[in-house]
């Protein structure tokens, strides 16, 4: 990917962000203005300049996303970018989880549990601490849970009645090994909070981090970012396109 290549598909403005490795930049653009563009060149830029693939980490929010974005650069490069990381911010901490979870007590093979399995666990809980049926809707309480646990809510008089429930069932959770999924962005942070020479051998791999679609960011996931970061962080994203505030994303970050 030579200067003179970019200079022939970038405008101005986007060569700037292209170019600028060092440092964290944040990247405001509007639909359609080329964003995943920005991202996709900026890494086949740094991998011209010498980066190692390794160093590299670029986070977004779909699956679909994170295939097209390395599509992308393999595309560009023409390499195959087996120790390059995209990938999005829930695989990447059952990544970390899958190395790291025995510090947390968890054993490595733990299994991850979806929306059924979690109202399974919060109805078998709530029979055994004697919770009437009237008293046990398994959706509502897990969006509860889920609230509680990412911090989108505290407990208060309205919903205090649940907290031994959630106690319980989190204990449930690691006696049959499992996590769900607000667990992996939630445990990464436990992690690296609780153990900061994991948190060190994360910061030395990952040098250059960068998000795309940043208005999507849950508080969770900016501090999960923050803590990864080090000083070479790049942001992409358009203020007006937050579509999951319903998720506790927040565009303010």
């Amino acid at each position: 990917m030579r200067l003179t290549e970019l200079q022939k598909e970038l405008n101005s403005e986007q060569l700037k962000a292209v170019e600028t490795i060092d440092g964290a930049l944040l990247i405001i653009a509007g639909a359609g203005s080329g964003k995943t563009r920005v991202i996709t060149y900026r890494i086949a830029w740094m991998l011209e300049q010498g980066i190692p693939q390794s160093q590299i980490l670029a986070l977004t929010f779909t699956n679909k996303a994170a295939k097209e974005m390395a599509g992308r650069i393999k595309e560009q490069t023409g390499k195959k970018l087996q120790n390059l990381t995209v990938s999005t911010f829930h695989a990447f901490g059952v990544r970390i989880l899958r190395s790291d979870i025995v510090n947390l007590g968890w054993r490595e093979n733990f299994s991850i549990y979806d929306e059924t399995d979690k109202t399974q666990l919060i109805k078998e809980t709530g029979r055994e601490l004697g919770f009437t049926a009237d008293a046990l809707d398994a959706y509502k309480i897990g969006n509860l849970f889920s609230n509680i646990k990412t911090g989108r809510y505290t407990w208060q008089s309205a919903n205090d009645m649940y907290r031994p429930l959630y106690e319980e069932y989190q204990k449930g959770l690691k006696l049959y090994n499992a996590v769900d999924f607000d667990d992996l962005i939630v445990l990464p942070i436990k992690l690296f909070s609780e153990y900061p020479e994991v948190l060190e051998r994360y910061r030395r791999r990952y040098k250059y981090i960068m998000v795309d679609e940043f208005q999507d960011t849950s508080f969770q996931q900016y501090n999960l970012m923050r803590m990864l970061a080090d000083k070479n962080v790049a942001v992409v994203g358009d203020d007006d396109q937050s579509i999951y505030s319903w998720r506790g994303a927040n565009y303010e970050n």
